[in-house]
């Protein structure tokens, strides 16, 4: 398998955002209705701007039961407590559409990433996942 191939080959397109005013609640249902464990926040001009994993959702949730006052898990009571860019991991490393596939291997190879937004012209276009990565390359 050529490793030159550009990631837009491989990235998901079009994938479900989050914005700064999306709440915990939703981000939830997201990753509940969609098959996704990264999920790019965008600003009003879908400008990358964060990402927030599953595990970003487990800290939180961990968080919250460590509380002098445990948050109780109503929707309202979390989504007051947690805002989303809180949650997210700010400016997160991006690729462009026309970089190699092996270029994305090193940086998933350095463990600290398993999913990159991709981004053409400051707008989020795709993602690419380690697993996306993985399945071209078997």
């Amino acid at each position: 398998m050529p490793l030159t191939k550009p990631v837009s080959s491989i990235m998901s397109a079009s994938p479900v955002v989050a914005n700064e005013f999306t709440t915990f609640s939703q981000i939830l249902r997201l990753f509940n209705e969609y098959p996704v464990h990264h999920l790019p926040v965008v600003d009003s001009g879908n400008r990358l701007v964060g990402i927030v994993s599953s595990n970003d959702l487990i800290r939180v949730f961990k968080q919250l039961f460590e509380l002098p006052e445990p948050v109780h898990a109503s929707p309202v009571a979390v989504d007051q407590k947690v805002r989303v860019l809180e949650l997210m991991t700010p400016n997160p490393v991006s690729v462009s559409p026309d970089q190699s596939i092996g270029e994305a291997l090193k940086i998933f190879s350095s463990g600290k990433f398993l999913a990159l937004p991709v981004v053409d012209k400051d707008q989020v276009v795709g993602i690419v996942s380690a697993k996306d990565v993985l399945s071209y390359l078997a």
